[in-house]
C-alpha cells in the first residue's frame, strides 16, 4: 500500500513539472527588467584615455659620432647611470685630431697677442707719441715767443720811423736811419717766420694726433680680433675636451624614466647637437582623454578627475585634474573613427606607475545632469565601439543598439530609447529573439 502511495506522489510531481515546463515554454522564462525613467546623473562622467608623458627630456650628443651599439629600447625603464649606447673609436680619433689642431691654433694666437702688446707696432706707436710731445713743446715755445718778438718788431719799427723823420731834419745820418730800418725789417721777417713755423707745427701736431689715434684704433682692433679669436678657440677647446670625454665612455641615462623614442640606428653617423633619444621622467604623466563634442561644454580647466587603471596589480586609482582642453575637434582614436571628439588632458597628481601608451578610464567630476534617461552600466553590452541592451517588447527579448551620452562607472545616459522601456538587467541570461516574461 505504501509503495503505491509513493509511486502516486512521484507521478503527480512529474505531471506537475511537465505542466510547469509547458507553461514556461508558452509564457517565456522570467527575467528581471529595469523600466527606464528620467533621473539625475551622478556628478561625474567616464571617458577613455591614453597615458602620455607630461614632459619629454631629450638626450643630445655634442660631438659628431658613429653609433656603434644601442642597448636601450623604446618602452624600457631606465635609472640614472644606465648604459644606453656606445660610440665608435673612430669618432674618438677624429675628435682627438681636432683637439690637437685647436690647441696649436691657441698657441699661435697667443703669440700674436704678445707681439701686439710689445712688438713693432707698439714701438712705432710709442715713437709717434714722443714726436707729438716734441712738436707740442715747440708749439708752446713759439706761442710764448710771439708776444716778445711782436713787441720787439713794433719797437724797432717805431724807431725806424723816428729815424726817418730825423733824417729829414738832418738829426741823424742816412747810415743810422738805414740801419734802424734794416733792423725793423729783420725783426718783422723773424716774426712772420715764427708765425709760419707755429702754424705749420700746429698743423703737423694735428696730423700726427689723427695718425696716432688711427694707429691706436688699428692696434686696439687687431688686439680685440685676436683676443676674440683666442676666446673662441678656448671655448672650442672646452667643447672638444667634453666631446672626448663623452665619446670615450658609453652614453648613460641622465634621469629615471621610460624611453619614449630612439632617433638613431646602429652604424649611423650623427651630427653635433643631434637628438639621440627621449626619456619621459618616471611618475610625471598625463592622460589624453577623448570627450564627445556634445559633452565638451561640461569640461573646464581644473575640474577634479580620477584615473582608473586595470593592470597586473589590479584596479588602481589616481587623483588628477583637467590641465588642458583642446579647442579643435579631431577624429576618435579609441572609439569610432567617424566620431568627432575634443582632446582633454588630465594631469595626474603625485607619483604613479602608469606607462605611456596605457589605456585607462578617466572619471571627470562635473555638475549633476537632471532629468536624463539612464540605464545601469551592467545592463549594457559593449561590442567594439558599439553598445547594446536587451529590451523586452511583446514578451520577446530584443538586442537593441543604444546611443550613449554621458556616463559614469555605474550609469549610462541613453539618448535613443523612450521612458518606460523595459531593459533586461542581466543581458547574459537572454538571447536575441527569445521569449521572456518581464519581472520588475
Amino acid at each position: 500500500m505504501n509503495k503505491k502511495i509513493i509511486i502516486g506522489i512521484i507521478a503527480l510531481v512529474l505531471v506537475g513539472g511537465a505542466v510547469f515546463k509547458k507553461k514556461d515554454i508558452f509564457l517565456g522564462k522570467e527575467v528581471k527588467v529595469e523600466r527606464l525613467e528620467k533621473n539625475s546623473l551622478s556628478s561625474s562622467a567616464l571617458y577613455g584615455g591614453v597615458v602620455a608623458p607630461s614632459e619629454i627630456v631629450p638626450v643630445y650628443i655634442e660631438a659628431p659620432a658613429l653609433i656603434e651599439s644601442i642597448e636601450a629600447r623604446v618602452g624600457q625603464e631606465v635609472n640614472p647611470g644606465d648604459k644606453l649606447m656606445t660610440f665608435s673609436s673612430k669618432s674618438v680619433i677624429e675628435n682627438s685630431k681636432d683637439l690637437k689642431i685647436n690647441e696649436l691654433d691657441i698657441k699661435n694666437v697667443e703669440l700674436q697677442v704678445a707681439d701686439l702688446e710689445g712688438g713693432s707696432l707698439k714701438l712705432e706707436l710709442d715713437n709717434r707719441k714722443l714726436e707729438m710731445k716734441n712738436i707740442k713743446e715747440k708749439v708752446r715755445g713759439d706761442e710764448r715767443r710771439i708776444p716778445v718778438i711782436t713787441s720787439e718788431a713794433r719797437t724797432l719799427r717805431e724807431k725806424a720811423n723816428a729815424y726817418e723823420k730825423l733824417l729829414a731834419q738832418d738829426g741823424v745820418s742816412s747810415t743810422e736811419a738805414e740801419r734802424a730800418k734794416t733792423e725793423a725789417d729783420k725783426k718783422s721777417v723773424e716774426l712772420e717766420d715764427l708765425k709760419t713755423a707755429l702754424d705749420l707745427n700746429r698743423q703737423k701736431y694735428e696730423l700726427m694726433a689723427v695718425s696716432y689715434e688711427s694707429l691706436t684704433r688699428e692696434l686696439e682692433i687687431s688686439e680685440a680680433k685676436l683676443k676674440a679669436q683666442l676666446e673662441k678657440l678656448k671655448l672650442n677647446n672646452d667643447i672638444l675636451v667634453r666631446r672626448e670625454s663623452q665619446l670615450k665612455q658609453p652614453l648613460l641615462a641622465p634621469i629615471k624614466g621610460v624611453i619614449t623614442k630612439i632617433d638613431v640606428q646602429e652604424g649611423s653617423n650623427v651630427f653635433s647637437g643631434e637628438r639621440l633619444l627621449a626619456i619621459s621622467p618616471s611618475g610625471e604623466n598625463i592622460v589624453k582623454v577623448e570627450v564627445p563634442m556634445y559633452q565638451a561644454g561640461s569640461i573646464e580647466l581644473n575640474q577634479r578627475a580620477k584615473v582608473v587603471s586595470n593592470g597586473y596589480e589590479g584596479e588602481v586609482e589616481y587623483d588628477g585634474y583637467v590641465s588642458r582642453v583642446s579647442s579643435v575637434a579631431r577624429e576618435s582614436i579609441l572609439g569610432n573613427r567617424n566620431e568627432k571628439v575634443i582632446e582633454v588632458e588630465v594631469k595626474i597628481q603625485g607619483e604613479n606607475n602608469l606607462k605611456p601608451g596605457f589605456i585607462t578610464d578617466v572619471e571627470i567630476a562635473s555638475e549633476n545632469r537632471k532629468k536624463v534617461l539612464t540605464v545601469n552600466s551592467f545592463s549594457v553590452v559593449e561590442e567594439g565601439d558599439k553598445n547594446f541592451v536587451y529590451i523586452v517588447e511583446d514578451g520577446v527579448a530584443k538586442k537593441t543598439p543604444i546611443k550613449v551620452g554621458a556616463r559614469t562607472s555605474t550609469e549610462f545616459e541613453v539618448l535613443n530609447l523612450n521612458v518606460g522601456t523595459d531593459v533586461v538587467i542581466n543581458p547574459f541570461k537572454v538571447k536575441d529573439g527569445e521569449k521572456v516574461k518581464a519581472v520588475i
